[in-house]
């Protein structure tokens, strides 16, 4: 007997979920049929098996999830804000809840689906405390940051949290790692492989699990760590993101001097602005420092510093997930360019041909590929 298919899910929603443009609502939908639908899974599982044949090559590099929105609570989408209200009253700080919402909404931290990775700790930062994040973290990092009585928030999955082995699998296969949920770390003993957490989708005050499960959830967010320090405890300790496996393309290495004199030039600027002036020495008194020279007479280790500034901020891009594309190699461009050539009227951006530049556009096309100017059909205009 054939395996048959028990769910409904259309063909235009599984194929953006194949593209990663599914709803949060659909995704769920999605993942919940893969637990009982073994022809969907096998679809899923072909699907996978085409991208290779088709050389669909894997990330290059390990991505880290910044962007990743903590949203796993039962009756709302706050649990990072919640968890940053647990530690205000562990440190008797006093706060009035509606403030901290709006406070996060107008500030962006608190979207409609969550609060991005990145974002976790803004109110205690607000709140005068010292908060650091890092990616990258071992159980041992939680345990010292516990002897130094800092107050530490982890960004987890949830459902691995709490043991849910076969859904979790399923969206780890097709999906991905999904770090939807912040908790508390109150406790960590490494000798008896016990960590106790606050959760707040929990009805306890406490919830102890083994090492071993807590890891398992906090890996998916490439084991995130943030810890708050009081000002007068603070120990700086900076980790940045490591960018050792990320390589830029041969173009943008290319553009590393372009890059980096331009990154001068925004600098020299900003001090500019600031009163400073050229001097042989630096001298923060007067002012004056000797690097307020155009770019090529810089010394070299002071150009070092801007290209490596310059090149390791694109590695971060690539790091957190994006792809920097050259607009002219990329088929939206090469088809809009042929729809141009194609069209028997002939309509031109309005802003490019104000200051007499003739730049030929789509009727259909939203922004100039020029100058970026917002096209409206109505305006453009049409050489007859």
């Amino acid at each position: 007997m054939g395996k048959k298919s028990v769910n409904k899910i259309s063909s235009e929603v599984l194929a953006a979920f194949l593209d990663g443009n599914a709803t949060t609502r659909e995704s769920k939908e999605i993942l919940n049929a893969l637990s009982e639908d073994a022809e969907l899974r096998e679809l899923l599982h072909m699907s996978q098996l085409v991208d290779s044949d088709l050389c669909i090559e894997p990330q290059e590099c390990e991505y880290i999830p910044m962007t990743a929105l903590a949203a796993n609570c039962e009756e709302n989408n706050y649990c990072s804000l919640e968890c940053e209200k647990y530690i205000l009253r562990k440190l008797n700080i006093k706060f009035e809840e509606e403030q901290l919402l709006q406070n996060a909404i107008q500030n962006g931290w608190q979207k409609e689906n969550g609060t991005a990775l990145h974002n976790v700790g803004r109110h205690l930062e607000d709140k005068g405390l010292v908060v650091t994040r890092q990616y990258k973290s071992t159980i041992e990092d939680i345990a010292q940051a516990l002897q130094t009585n800092r107050s530490i928030m982890v960004a987890v999955d949830g459902g691995e949290l709490l043991g849910n082995a076969i859904e979790e699998y399923i969206e780890d296969t097709y999906v991905g790692c999904i770090p939807d949920h912040v908790v508390v770390v109150l406790s960590c003993d490494i000798h008896n492989n016990v960590i106790t957490i606050y959760d707040p989708n929990s009805s306890k005050t406490e919830d102890t699990y083994s090492i071993t499960q807590f890891k398992n959830a906090w890996n998916d967010s490439k084991n995130y760590l943030v810890t708050i320090n009081t000002k007068d405890m603070s120990t700086y300790n900076p980790k940045p993101i490591d960018l050792s496996d990320v390589e830029l393309s041969e173009d943008l290495n290319e553009l590393r001097e372009a890059i980096a004199e331009n990154a001068h030039d925004i600098w020299a600027v900003e001090r500019q602005s600031q009163g400073w002036t050229y001097g042989p020495n630096r001298d923060d008194a007067k002012k004056e420092t000797p690097c307020m020279v155009a770019y090529s007479e810089l010394p070299e280790s002071e150009k070092v510093f801007d290209r490596d500034m310059a090149m390791n901020t694109l590695k971060l891009v690539r790091k957190l997930g994006y792809d920097l594309i050259k607009r002219e190699e990329t088929d939206l461009y090469k088809d809009l360019l042929a729809r141009i050539r194609e069209s028997k009227d002939t309509y031109y951006c309005p802003q490019c041909w104000a200051k007499k530049i003739k730049t030929p556009v789509s009727k259909h096309q939203i922004l100039c590929h020029v100058c970026g100017h917002n096209l409206d059909l109505e305006y453009l205009y049409k050489e007859l």
